[in-house]
């Protein structure tokens, strides 16, 4: 087969502009309901503002009590965004996906491992096989919410100690390869695993020994921004008549590529037939706009009352700003964790195509069935909160700096492999639990859902105790 000629592209390439349009249309199309948001007027007062804007936002459609529509209006306005383009011509990406295709050859490998996953999790130099204890640690040391610590509970009572069995489950796992990916652990639940990703499953993780159910693959790899088409019958064909588990994490920074691949899952995810759609999954920035709760309300003012006295001293000479920690809008709370550095293409992707999009599958289902048949078939969605986690995505000396000088600020930070576990746990939870997930109530925020500060502000003495600590860390600046 010829290697495509196009890729999926972005009809506005510049991001700040794009979010802008977006979430500007949106709210006039809404007036009554943003009236309280103080929307910039122009993309160039969004672009230098939107670190501050984009909470308040979410914040005013939070408190909206039609905060789900808001949510599929933003969530297809995104989706016209993409297109599939080569050198003669281009096509709306939900139009391009309606054409047929041919799935892409794949490899399986049939595992001989008969030993299903034993969960366990490292944290301090102790490893923890009892979840509910290690829910108890971590809720204490508020990195993870009370739900997160009943999701780890519910898994004790229902797994350890028998193993965690996936077996009669198929689960695509979309940038299978990614950091955040607990795919090495899913590979040892007896299920049957499809491995879409630009490059084949390395050696480690494709030996027989080590699986216990199925892995299958194409040998080539899949680009989900050159192969949409194939990626879709290729999902289908795996499928074969049985509903999936999808996996959302391919990830890339610069060009527009975390728009793009958000974009392109949730594209493929909103063209699947519905009966092949038993779960998706997707992790959150810990730093894009959440909902708080009283709980975690009470938790930032405790903060704020036992902080130490060189973080008053900042606070009193303005160092920490003048805002707080959290944006209210009538009835809504929400965090202040957008930071600029990680730019707006970045933030874009996290809000449109991860926290709205799966506030409308949650509630709507597939947005285009939900408009044009008025058809609402919510689907089981898993949209967990991340850790905060030091992956190539926050690659930047002022992070490597800042990951240094956390702790100073109280926030915790996990490796990539103790993500990968977590994330992995909780996902299965919101798949096997009776009832749906609620939406942003699990979060391995870290502490900086609770920081009293806009986080923005609070790198600053986070990335200067980092700095002194590691000195050599200013070289980056000057690259």
């Amino acid at each position: 087969m010829a290697p495509p000629s196009g890729s999926v592209q972005i009809i506005n390439p510049q991001a700040s502009h794009c979010l802008y349009d977006i979430l500007h249309n949106t709210a006039q199309k809404f007036p009554r309901d943003f009236i309280d948001a103080q929307f910039p007027d122009t993309a160039q007062a969004f672009r230098q503002n939107y670190v501050h804007s984009l909470p308040r936002f979410e914040a005013a459609r939070l408190a909206s009590p039609v905060s789900t529509l808001i949510a599929r209006d933003l969530a297809l306005s995104f989706e016209k965004q993409l297109v599939y383009r080569d050198a003669s011509s281009e096509q709306a990406v939900h139009s391009f996906l309606g054409t047929p295709s041919n799935p892409l050859a794949l490899t399986t490998i049939t595992g001989k491992n008969t030993s299903l996953w034993q969960p366990a999790f490292e944290d301090k130099g102790v490893l923890h096989h009892d979840l509910a204890k290690l829910g108890a640690v971590l809720t204490n040391r508020n990195v993870i919410t009370p739900s997160a610590a009943d999701a780890l509970g519910w898994l004790q009572q229902h797994f350890v100690g028998k193993g965690v069995s996936l077996a009669g489950r198929k689960i695509a796992v979309l940038g299978a390869a990614a950091e955040m990916a607990p795919t090495e652990q899913l590979l040892k639940t007896g299920a049957q695993v499809l491995w879409v990703d630009r490059v084949a499953p390395p050696a480690a993780l494709s030996s027989p020994a080590d699986i216990n159910g199925s892995l299958s693959y194409h040998p080539a790899g899949i680009d989900l921004l050159s192969q949409p088409k194939e990626t879709l019958a290729t999902l289908i064909a795996f499928a074969n008549g049985e509903p999936l588990d999808l996996c959302l994490y391919a990830y890339a920074p610069g060009q527009g590529r975390e728009m793009r691949l958000t974009g392109i899952m949730n594209a493929l995810v909103n063209s699947l037939p519905p009966q092949l759609i038993g779960s998706v999954t997707l992790l959150v920035s810990p730093t894009t706009p959440t909902r708080l709760g009283k709980v975690d309300i009470a938790a930032m003012s405790k903060r704020l009352e036992t902080r130490p006295a060189w973080e008053s001293a900042l606070s009193a000479i303005g160092l920490l700003g003048k805002q707080s920690g959290r944006v209210t809008v009538n009835s809504a709370s929400v965090t202040n964790t957008v930071v600029s550095i990680q730019g707006a293409s970045y933030q874009a992707a996290q809000y449109l195509a991860k926290t709205i999009m799966a506030d409308c599958w949650a509630n709507h289902g597939n947005p285009h069935d939900a408009v044009t048949t008025n058809n609402t078939l919510p689907i089981r969605v898993s949209a967990n909160t991340a850790a905060i986690t030091q992956t190539r995505s926050l690659d930047h000396p002022v992070f490597d700096a800042a990951f240094g000088g956390a702790a100073a600020m109280q926030v915790e930070t996990f490796t990539p492999n103790q993500s990968r576990v977590l994330s992995g746990l909780l996902a299965i939870h919101d798949w096997l639990q009776p009832a749906y997930p609620a939406l942003g109530q699990i979060r391995v925020h870290g502490g900086i859902h609770t920081l009293p500060y806009p986080l923005e502000l609070a790198l600053r003495p986070a990335a200067a105790i980092g700095f002194g600590r590691r000195p050599k860390l200013l070289k980056g600046l000057l690259r």
